[in-house]
């Protein structure tokens, strides 16, 4: 298992820890900003969405796909951002593109340079044209600017400088509301709540994921959960809960969870389970229905003796905001694995040997010209 030296370990599990606990209040707070004001007054209505992402991105472009095939009538589909390298040629005139990146990776200006095969482009992002000129980030300074000249709808969302660790964990949870504030606009009454009121129903949320959790597992041993793990999940959690995935193998460096919904269990990962053991954790909503399933799937795990882990009541948010309470959740896990198992996020493994791949901005030149107008 990664390890280091007591005094970096400490300090990375420190900042992970101020960093999760800032959370609530960050949400509360962003959505009092006149950037979640923004969010909420869209400038146009977009016809068609494709909305792209990697990493903890790809969750929160999952989630707002999610969102707007539920509560609005505006198609959307989720596109890997490889897909974008070689698009078809006219395929996409009559869409918006919608692209989320904390930082404005390299990957992420793959797909913004692929935007005049769009109608319009909206960009969520934490990076501003000030902090990237304080790092000396040019290009991706230069992509900030194109966009803002064009005139992107551009939505800004903390944390801007989320580095010194592998893991974020704030962006995750911030980019989750920006989402959800700007799908709200189109929704009607079908997704309540102004900015304000969401912020704060998000943040009691997380807030209540994190106690469930404290009582649900304490501590998840890395000799039953150190080879990864079934995570069973309601089925419209299992659109966009890439992200907790993420903070198994970002944070702890382990096997990614097998994430599944509910009814999928019996459809091969239970026969897997009962040949190679691991745990299995089930989140699922409060009611009869689900109530009814996870007796059901506790029951299969005792008959192949499978460790099988539940939070209680069951995951007890409005359908929209389940999301935070599933962050929150798995947030004291997360800090005990750090603390427990002596992980290094300040100088983790491979730090540095991504740079080939992580800096590729595909095979010709994006379109973010040097020369573009500084604003501000």
């Amino acid at each position: 298992m990664p390890s280091s030296p007591a005094g970096v370990s400490e300090q990375g599990l420190a900042l992970l820890r101020e960093r999760l606990q800032s959370i609530p209040d960050l949400l509360e707070g962003w959505a009092r900003s006149p950037e979640a004001a923004l969010a909420a007054q869209p400038r146009m209505i977009p016809r068609r969405v494709v909305a792209t992402g990697l990493g903890s991105s790809e969750a929160h472009a999952r989630y707002l796909v999610w969102l707007l095939n539920r509560f609005t009538d505006i198609p959307a589909e989720f596109l890997p951002t490889g897909a974008l390298l070689s698009p078809e040629p006219g395929h996409y005139r009559d869409r918006t593109l919608v692209v989320f990146s904390q930082g404005l990776s390299a990957h992420a200006r793959i797909a913004l340079s692929r935007r005049s095969d769009f109608a319009s482009t909206v960009l969520f992002t934490a990076a501003s044209l000030e902090g990237l000129r304080r790092s000396g980030k040019q290009d991706r300074e230069d992509c900030l600017q194109a966009l803002l000249t064009e005139g992107a709808e551009v939505i800004r969302f903390p944390l801007e400088d989320e580095y010194t660790l592998l893991i974020r964990v704030v962006g995750p949870a911030l980019g989750f509301l920006a989402a959800r504030i700007w799908v709200g606009a189109f929704a009607g009454n079908t997704l309540p709540g102004d900015p304000q009121t969401v912020g704060a129903e998000a943040a009691a949320a997380f807030r209540g994921g994190w106690d469930a959790g404290r009582q649900a597992w304490p501590r998840m041993e890395p000799a039953a959960f150190g080879q990864g793990f079934a995570l069973l999940v309601s089925p419209d959690l299992s659109e966009y809960l890439q992200n907790l995935v993420f903070k198994f193998v970002e944070g702890l460096f382990h096997p990614a969870p097998d994430l599944q919904e509910l009814l999928q269990f019996a459809h091969g990962p239970f026969q897997q389970l009962t040949a190679s053991p691991r745990p299995v954790v089930v989140l699922h909503r409060t009611g009869d229905l689900e109530g009814e399933q996870l007796r059901r799937i506790r029951a299969l795990c005792r008959t192949a003796s499978l460790e099988c882990h539940a939070t209680v009541s069951g995951l007890v948010s409005r359908t929209d905001l389940l999301v935070f309470e599933a962050e929150g959740l798995f947030a004291e896990p997360l800090l005990q694995g750090v603390e427990h198992e002596g992980i290094d996020q300040v100088s983790w493994p491979g730090r540095g040997w991504d740079g080939p791949l992580y800096d590729y901005s595909g095979p010709s030149s994006p379109s973010f010209p040097a020369s573009a107008k500084r604003m501000g």
